[in-house]
């Protein structure tokens, strides 16, 4: 069991450059709760670790695992992995200081069906996922307290299954020389007194190893026990301790070449299944284009004869297309023959019908402009005679009329605006009558067009500057009423439009008086 109480969980996460966030395993929990997200990994799948670190910032134990994200950065509600349970029923890994690691990851997990929610390290020199997490764990970002006590040494079946992994670490090769190197430096001898001199301890041994084909402690055991003052018992413990580490030896050989030999097998019948449905399906694909080629060719078979008796028709219909040809060319000309002559007669016949109407309606417009002299004629006539008429009226009765009512003191007056009460006499009537408004101009004293517009100033007195093309001010301003006094471009301004310069204002008595 993790020791809680002395270490401290905490949960490191992997992305592109290494471990880019750590937290406690208490955040991690409100994480997973929904209480806070991560938007960092929104809608990301993450690799990270669950690691317990001691009190002297070492790594004991770490558990590889993977957890999604959605798109608001909160973990997959469906994730349950018991990290802690993992943690304590993990295999041995790397030694991070503090003996070998308690690992859980893909390759190595204790429990079967989680293995698809964790990853396998990385193990290249470059970016080694165990030197990436003990060097954070070094750096202590999460303030870790930190104490002075060792902590204790890993257990020793830790120890003996991680001597058995290299974990990407090369193993140093063992010595050349002597083959039973490693098993003679397990024995231990006694330190008394040895029967025998010196000499012949040192001359026995060199004489047996150009002979020997068994291990030096079979060698032992078979120079008889008391040559060098050990027991039977001690012998024979001896020998069942090698024994023991032989058949613990060959026993992890077997077991990894078994996992060898299973890996093969499972690479093996995977290249089966991969070559047998490549060739399945190069089967499938060599009988596609085998049945294609053989309707392809029948296609062409049928297109070359189809062509074949297509060319046949061809020639054929050329054939007779140029006798068609031929004949049509020899009726067409006899029917253009044939054409032609019928067009003559019918232009001739047309221009014939079209000259007679065009005589008639000549006939008909002589006889009208005839007839309308005519009665051009009898109008003047008529037109002299009402004029005789008019001038007999004029001389016996109009003139004589007003002759007698001017006699009786009767006098015609009108009113004009401007020059008020106008008294006509008999002479001046024509005068007046020809055109009233420049006789009530002469009488202001003021031309025809002066009075004119004077006129229009009297019936709506507006300021007539012009602001637009189609627009004028239309301000009121004060009437003039005697015509004389009126000032074009000042009398019909505002105040606004006013001109300022004097020489503006003189007024051409001669154009008035014109």
């Amino acid at each position: 069991m993790v020791d809680t109480r002395a270490s401290v969980e905490a949960i490191f996460c992997f992305g592109e450059n290494g471990i880019c966030k750590e937290m406690m395993y208490t955040e991690f929990e409100a994480i997973l709760d929904g209480v806070v997200g991560l938007n960092e990994f929104a809608g990301d799948t993450i690799n990270s670790a669950f690691i317990v670190i001691n009190s002297a910032l070492q790594v004991e134990s770490c558990v590889l695992f993977t957890i999604g994200f959605d798109r608001q950065g909160f973990a997959s509600k469906s994730w349950n992995l018991p990290l802690r349970h993992l943690a304590e029923t993990a295999g041995a890994g790397p030694n991070l200081g503090a003996g070998p690691i308690r690992l859980s990851c893909k390759s190595q997990c204790s429990v079967a069906w989680h293995h698809a929610d964790m990853w396998d390290p990385d193990m290249s020199p470059a970016s080694n996922t165990f030197i990436r997490i003990r060097d954070t764990a070094k750096k202590n970002k999460l303030c870790i307290p930190q104490s002075s006590n060792t902590p204790d040494p890993a257990p020793q079946s830790m120890l003996a299954g991680a001597q058995q992994s290299n974990w990407g670490v090369a193993a140093a090769p063992p010595p050349a020389a002597d083959p039973y190197g490693a098993f003679a430096s397990d024995i231990s001898l006694p330190t008394g007194d040895l029967t025998g001199s010196a000499p012949q301890r040192q001359a026995r041994p060199s004489q047996a190893h150009p002979q020997a084909t068994l291990p030096p402690t079979l060698d032992l055991m078979s120079s008889g026990g008391d040559d060098f003052g050990l027991m039977d018992s001690q012998l024979q413990a001896l020998e069942s301790e090698h024994r023991g580490k032989i058949a613990s030896l060959l026993k992890a050989q077997r077991l990894h070449i078994k996992t060898l030999q299973t890996e093969m097998q499972h690479n093996i019948a995977a290249l089966k299944l991969d070559y047998g449905k490549r060739l399945q399906q190069s089967e499938i694909e060599v009988a596609r284009l085998k049945s294609q080629h053989e309707s392809l060719h029948s296609q062409n078979m049928a297109l070359r004869e189809q062509n074949e008796a297509q060319r046949k028709q061809l020639d054929a219909l050329k054939k007779a297309s140029a006798i068609e040809s031929r004949q049509a060319e020899a009726s067409k000309n006899e029917q253009l023959d044939e054409l032609k002559a019928q067009y003559q007669n019918m232009l001739e016949e047309r221009v014939t019908e079209e000259t007679a109407k065009l005589k008639e309606d000549i006939e008909l417009r002589n006889m009208e402009l005839m007839y309308r002299h005519e009665v051009a004629k009898q109008l003047r006539e008529e037109l002299c005679d009402l004029r005789k008429d008019k001038l007999r009226l004029v001389n016996d009765g109009g003139d004589k009329f007003l002759e007698r009512l001017e006699g009786l003191g009767v006098s015609f007056i009108a009113f004009h605006p401007g020059a008020g009460h106008i008294s006509i006499p008999l002479a001046s009537m024509p005068e007046y009558m020809d055109d009233p408004i420049s006789y009530a101009a002469d009488k202001c004293l003021v031309s025809i067009e002066h009075y004119k517009i004077w006129l229009g100033h009297y019936e709506r007195p507006t300021c007539k500057q012009s602001l637009t093309k189609d627009k004028n001010c239309d301000c009121k301003v004060g009437r003039v009423d005697v015509p004389s006094q009126f000032v074009l471009g000042d009398s019909d301004r505002c105040d606004k439009h006013k001109p300022h310069n004097g020489a503006g204002n003189i007024v051409s008595f001669g154009a008035v008086n014109k």
